[in-house]
């Protein structure tokens, strides 16, 4: 009787964890946008009104490479808006925007080193390394990949092919 008393009450949690989780699947439906705006309340209810958005940078798109092994290469595009911060203030890489992929001070090493005339930055890590590199302040690139698959020669031949934007002026 205790044995069917303790599978009951488990079968209850369980269907209630399920139910749960498919509650909080649904309410997943918030873009991006809306957890933003949400975001930017709490703080101007928690600071106040004289704290100021600075910047927004987003991964604009990212593009993915693989050859017949399987070894893939991400090429991600890095879009940083400006709202009260001066864009003027960025000179070579932007390393705050790399922080949207990677932590560049958690890398086992950093080369620093020039793609075409832009400043550029390989940051090896474990697995995978990122050569990174900012067109303008606005905008910045990452190629990430796995050295053992790819050598960082062959990367930064990648890199130094890419063209810069055509912007309207």
């Amino acid at each position: 009787m205790k044995k069917k008393l303790i599978i009951s009450l488990i079968a209850v949690i369980i269907v209630l964890g399920v139910a749960f989780a498919i509650g909080a699947l649904v309410k997943e439906k918030d873009t991006l946008q809306d957890m933003i705006i949400r975001i930017e309340s709490a703080i101007k209810e928690v600071l106040g009104d004289d704290v100021k958005k600075q910047t927004e940078t987003v991964v604009a798109g990212t593009l993915k490479y693989a050859d017949k092994e399987g070894n893939e290469i991400n090429y991600h595009i890095l879009k940083t808006t400006y709202y009260e911060a001066d864009p003027s203030e960025i000179t070579g890489l932007n390393v705050d925007a790399l922080g949207v992929l990677i932590n560049p001070d958690s890398a086992n090493r950093c080369k620093e080193m020039k793609i075409k005339n832009w400043d550029a930055a390989l940051y090896e890590f474990d697995e995978h390394s990122y050569l990174c590199w900012t067109d303008t302040p606005e905008i910045s690139y990452v190629l990430e990949y796995s050295p053992e698959a790819v050598p960082d020669e062959e990367i930064v031949k990648m890199a130094e092919s890419a063209e810069t934007l055509e912007r309207n002026k």
